[in-house]
């Protein structure tokens, strides 16, 4: 945790611009309990059409390609994976016809405009300010993600949502959230709510407990996220 917050601090100042976290710190930051660990880095990149991409300005400073969205960024601490989801302008003026790469950047660019200022604490690490995706976003994010997972990242996409919806603390705003989010994307992630939590539940249940996380999971648990999720999507 130490290695992946001390990064935060580094990529500011290569690139010159905030970050904005998303994917497991950002729900482990979110969840009064977290529940996993996290061993990579992942942040979204809302900029204007003419202004360079976040990742060039890494790959610039010295950080190594890794993947088809990401970089190696060396810190004090090691190495660490960092994945740069990018949104442009032009992306939102021409929102695409499919309605999960529609969801990806609408779910994206909401998650950047709305992120809030959270302080993290970690051993060995001054306090450190980083902007963190709120968790309504994190969920709309993550209904679109699981299409096009491997089988673990697909398990743990699942069970985030899972643990935010029914989290005590966010569950409730993550849900007032998806309720006043764009009409478009509402239905978008009403579409993927239905198809991961009613339409293919045992499926979902079925990832879910391949991972140790997940192994108290059942049935009714996705289900009623299902019933939560687009109860809030379809108002």
């Amino acid at each position: 945790m130490a290695r992946l917050v001390g990064a935060i601090p580094v990529i500011t100042e290569q690139t010159g611009r905030a970050v904005v976290l998303v994917g497991g710190l950002a729900v482990m930051c979110r969840l009064s309990i977290p529940y996993r660990v996290t061993t990579d880095l992942d942040m979204v990149n809302r900029r204007r059409t003419t202004e360079v991409p976040q990742l060039e300005l890494l790959v610039s400073a010295g950080a190594v390609p890794s993947g088809p969205s990401g970089v190696l960024v060396s810190t004090p601490r090691g190495d660490v994976q960092v994945d740069v989801l990018e949104v442009t302008d032009a992306e939102l003026d021409d929102l695409p016809d499919d309605p999960t790469d529609r969801l990806h950047v609408q779910s994206h660019a909401w998650a950047a405009a709305t992120a809030s200022d959270l302080t993290i604490s970690v051993d060995g690490i001054d306090p450190l300010g980083v902007r963190v995706a709120e968790p309504g976003p994190i969920i709309a994010m993550k209904l679109q993600s699981i299409m096009n997972r491997g089988a673990a990242k697909e398990a743990t996409d699942l069970l985030d949502i899972l643990r935010i919806t029914l989290d005590r603390d966010c569950g409730p705003l993550s849900r007032d959230q998806l309720e006043s989010a764009e009409a478009q994307l509402r239905a978008d992630a009403l579409l993927h709510a239905r198809r991961w939590f009613d339409e293919t539940a045992d499926r979902s249940l079925m990832k879910i407990r391949a991972v140790p996380e997940g192994r108290d999971v059942n049935v009714d648990d996705v289900r009623l996220v299902g019933d939560l999720l687009v109860a809030a999507l379809a108002a």
